[in-house]
């Protein structure tokens, strides 16, 4: 199967799949000395590297291998891989202006878009009520199929705007609270127009998490091998990259990114997974924004918030962690001390926190599947994480002390 890889209009290369064996070639290689104005050089694949990076960027456009769904998705539309059911498409995502044109046709970006043309919504109402047998008389020509991550998941579009309708981590859905709690945190932190507005929606009979697109029609959200190529990164280093982000790693590839105000947006980020209980920072779940128009960008302000507040420790089972308060504190304590009082902390208000723990208590008390004592334990860990950001953001230093919490808890 050949295709070119298009940026909107621009044909960046051609490849070739071989569907037997799950395999992208790219057909031509991008040429080293293209001058940094060319479509190619722009989106970082001139490099020497080129190649095995436009590569990275097709296999990894698709499903998650890791998708609890992904069998029964693949065996309804006959496609042996994720990566042979994006090629059933145009491999187009909400996220960004990248997609596939056959050979011979002479479809533009405008003919094929999702913001312009929509798409089969009958593919996400199948997935979200699990009617997979339905899905056999859908177009795969959805931007669920380039979606990435391990949940049940589907796009919606209504008139309410794009939302990502998601399935929670657990039976129980207590992963909903945290994610609630976390939106309304970024919500206080970076102010009404820059938070998404996650809320609990019922689909099928069933609760889901629905969160809106956070770009427009004119922008993209730039990830992974996409994002460590335009900064100009080698592929050994891109692939050292893709694992969990320290902060100096992250400041580094906003530079590359040509963002502005790095010190403050790497203080938000971490900050905002510090007060989170957020271990989930990865590179898949940051990025930059950039506008196609005019080339501006931006870092994106943290996104996915399915491991917040109570879900940092995925080692250790709740109850021995409620059963040992003080352990917690050393877990809370060990991976969340990365902040740096010399990055810019003029953003920071630490008013806007004030009482946020009882909104913690309230959304957890009560929860049957969960300890007695795991809402006053999320609540007082966020308070010990409050105090260190509160301390360091005014005085230039910031420590856990004494975290307050005996074996017994309080």
């Amino acid at each position: 199967m050949r295709r070119t890889l298009m940026h909107r209009n621009q044909a960046l290369l051609d490849f070739e799949v071989d569907v037997a064996e799950d395999d992208v070639r790219i057909l031509d290689a991008p040429d080293a000395d293209a001058a940094a104005d060319t479509p190619l050089a722009a989106m970082g694949l001139a490099g020497p590297d080129g190649a095995e990076f436009a590569r990275q960027i097709i296999r990894e456009r698709t499903l998650s291998p890791n998708r609890e769904d992904l069998d029964p998705i693949l065996d309804a539309l006959g496609a042996r891989s994720p990566l042979e059911l994006a090629l059933m498409g145009h491999g187009l995502s909400l996220m960004d202006d990248l997609w596939y044109r056959a050979p011979g046709s002479t479809e533009r970006w405008e003919d094929v878009n999702f913001f312009d043309n929509g798409w089969d919504a009958g593919f996400g109402t199948a997935v979200l009520a699990a009617d997979y047998e339905g899905l056999a008389s859908c177009s795969p020509d959805t931007p669920d199929v380039t979606t990435r991550g391990s949940q049940v998941k589907a796009w919606e579009r209504n008139e309410d705007g794009i939302r990502l309708i998601k399935h929670s981590l657990s039976e129980s859905q207590v992963d909903f609270q945290g994610a609630l709690l976390a939106a309304e945190l970024c919500r206080r932190l970076f102010g009404e127009d820059a938070y998404q507005p996650l809320e609990i929606v019922e689909r099928q009979g069933a609760r889901f998490s629905a969160t809106p697109l956070m770009i427009s029609r004119d922008e993209e959200l730039v990830q992974g091998f996409r994002l460590f190529a335009m900064g100009g990164y080698s592929l050994a280093e891109a692939r050292d990259l893709c694992g969990p982000a320290l902060p100096d790693t992250y400041a580094d590839i906003l530079t590359r990114s040509d963002v502005e105000n790095v010190s403050a947006c790497v203080a938000q980020a971490y900050a905002f997974k510090a007060l989170s209980l957020l271990s989930d920072m990865h590179a898949g779940n940051f990025g930059i924004i950039r506008n196609v128009e005019t080339g501006a960008r931006r870092a994106a302000l943290p996104f996915d918030y399915d491991h917040a507040f109570g879900f940092p420790f995925d080692d250790f089972p709740v109850d021995a962690v409620c059963a040992n308060p003080a352990l917690a504190a050393l877990l809370c304590a060990k991976n969340f001390s990365d902040l740096d009082p010399a990055w810019d902390w003029g953003w920071y208000d630490p008013q806007a926190l004030d009482g946020f723990e009882g909104l913690i208590v309230e959304a957890y008390e009560g929860d049957g599947s969960l300890p007695p004592d795991f809402a006053k334990l999320v609540a007082r860990l966020f308070v010990i994480q409050r105090s260190y950001v509160n301390e360091l953001s005014s005085t230039g230093e910031g420590t856990h002390g004494d975290t307050g919490l005996s074996a017994q808890g309080r």
